[in-house]
Parts: C-alpha cells; structure tokens; sequence
C-alpha cells in the first residue's frame, strides 16, 4: 500500500540532538577526541580573550568548526556555516543545539589569529600528539621526514620585478627569480620547483614528521622553499629534528635527504640518518646501509605519504586559499590535526 505524504505542521520535536548521529559514527570518536585534547589547552586560551564586553563564541567550538571544513572538504568558510545551518550532526559535533543560531562566516576568519596565532596551532597539534602517545599510538622510535610543495593563491602573472616597470602577462624568454621579483598577490610565496621536469610555481614548502609505526603527525612546519635543489627541505628536516627528536631515535628520509649537510647535522644531535642512499656519491658507507635497521627503514619510508595524499586531496591543501606564509602555516597545521584525529578514531575503534 503507497504511502502518502503529510503536511509538515510540527513546530517542536522530542529527540536530542546528541543523538541524530548513530552511536558508532566516526564524528562522535573525532570529538570525544578532541575534546580531550582540548582540556590540556584551553588555559592558555583564556588569556586571548577580555574580561568584559560581548560575550564571543567559545573557542573550541569554532575550533571544531574548523575540523569539520578539513574532514568533509568544505570548501570555504562561507560554505561550512551553511553546512552547519542544515545539517543537525554538524550542529552537534560544533556545539550548537537545535535552536541556537550559527555564527556568521567571518566569525571564522575574524579569529583566526586568535585560535592559530602566537604559537597556538604547534600547541594543539603538540597536545594531540601528547593525547596519542598517551593512547600508546606512538610507540616508536622511527620517524619519517618529508616536504611538499602547497601552491600558492597567486598566479605567474603577479610575479613582478622589485625594481622596475611590471611585465604584464608577457614574460616569455625573460629570466625571472626570486631575487630580482616578487609576487603583488602574496609576496611570502617563491617561485620554485621540485625537481627537474616538474613545472614552477608560486609555492610554499610544507614539511611533515611521521611517526614509522601509526602513520600519525608528529611535527609539521611550513617556510618559504628559498635557496638552491632541496636546501630548504634539508633545513625544515634538521630544524623539526632538534625540536621533536631525541638522541637515540632514527630520522628516515627519500633520496633527496642523502646529502652531507643532512646526515652530518643529524648526528651533530645524537640522531641516526636513514636517507635512501644514492647509486653514486652518498653520504652512507656500506656500515649503515648493510644493517637491517637501514632496511626496515626502507621499508617505512613511504608512510609519509599517507598524511601527505590526504592533505592534498580531501584536505584541499594543494592550493592553499590564504596569502602570506604564516597564515598558510596556520591552516597546513589545522589540517594536520584533522588527519591525526581521523586516524586516531580509526587506531582507537
């Protein structure tokens, strides 16, 4: 027998928000992790804000906010209150119950420097991290360095000399650099590329550490890729080394780490290097190489891969929207968090 539609006359309903979601929905794990996270934090958060005036939205609700834009590919901030607005399982995940009114978009943007700035996107990156280890989700002493490059909101043609008239759109056959030019749009972004083959663009270099054994984000960093072939990923690796490893561990890295300054830097700090070694002129002797150690950091290496194809992907971190390295880095390690949480929720199932 058909069923037939009714008229949608109800003006209140009885079930609880906390409770449109099924009991085993990954968001529920996402937030209860979080929210754990959150306590060793939420201090230091207190100062930011005044003790008289308007009464703001709380922090780690717009924080939560932000999580969901990574996890779900939302597009732009604008896109996300309207998400949240008609989906009542966002609504419960931000903090928000049946009545109560989204906050407006630039909310989001207005305090952005508030909830990432001065420190504060390493700081809740850290205390997930810290959460996991916790967990006993990062047992190991094998981590996994690697950078990629996060094209940059600016185009070729914003790429003008410092000194001098602009080129226009026209600048075929004519020798730009990043010491003689600089992008109107974002002038933190360099021209660079990877490698040889691979085309240049307006970028910024984003680097990772991996823990070997869960594939979760110990350490994230992002800098301008200045400097000539790989120096500025050698130098974004030695500085994440000295500040998140301690003597004893082993940093493992692709072929393009196999350098002098790489390896010798590294055991200046006590740390063992596994870089892939060269067919010719690497900077391991047959010591290292012959050892099943180096071998079972072969074998690793590759997991750096995993937090990097989602970022790219479904984190929408190959084009990054925001100008300047800093607020770049802001959301590179927003993005971070979200990948460690999603993983978290699968590792602690």
């Amino acid at each position: 027998m058909q069923g037939r539609e009714k008229a949608q006359f109800g003006l209140f309903g009885t079930t609880p928000i906390d409770q449109v979601l099924p009991a085993d929905h990954p968001l529920r794990r996402v937030r209860a992790l979080f929210d754990e996270a959150w306590k060793g934090v939420a201090p230091a958060f207190d100062d930011a804000y005044g003790k008289v005036g308007n009464v703001s939205c709380p922090p780690a609700m717009l924080l939560r906010a932000n999580l969901l834009r990574a996890l779900y590919s939302i597009k732009s901030e604008r896109a996300l209150c309207e998400q949240i607005s008609m989906n009542a399982g966002f609504r419960w995940f931000v903090g928000l119950d049946w009545d109560d009114k989204v906050f407006d978009h630039s909310t989001l943007s207005f305090n952005r420097e508030r909830l990432f700035g001065n420190g504060a996107a390493e700081a809740l990156l850290g205390e997930i991290c810290r959460l996991a280890e916790m967990k006993r989700l990062l047992s190991s002493d094998r981590l996994v360095v690697d950078g990629t490059l996060i094209k940059a909101w600016a185009s070729h043609r914003s790429f003008q000399p410092k000194d001098g008239p602009p080129e226009g759109g026209n600048f075929k056959g004519k020798t730009r650099s990043n010491e003689t030019h600089e992008s109107t749009t974002d002038p933190d972004a360099k021209l660079f590329r990877k490698g040889g083959g691979q085309e240049s663009m307006l970028c910024h270099l984003g680097s990772l550490l991996v823990d070997s054994a869960s594939g979760l984000v110990r350490a994230a960093k992002l800098t301008p890729p200045c400097g000539l072939g790989r120096s500025a990923e050698i130098e974004a690796a030695l500085n994440l080394a000295g500040d998140h490893l301690r003597p004893g561990q082993t940093l493992v890295g692709d072929r393009g780490y196999d350098v002098r300054s790489f390896v010798s830097g590294l055991r200046a700090l006590g740390i063992r290097a596994h870089p892939r070694a060269k067919s010719r002129g690497s900077s391991l002797d047959g010591r290292t190489t012959a050892r099943e150690s180096y071998r079972t950091s072969m074998r690793k290496r590759f997991i750096v891969e995993q937090p990097f194809a989602w970022l790219k992907s479904p984190g929408r971190m190959r084009q990054t929207m925001l100008r300047g390295t800093e607020k770049v880095g802001w959301e590179f390690h927003m993005f971070c968090m979200a990948y460690n949480l999603r993983r978290m929720a699968k590792l602690c199932m």
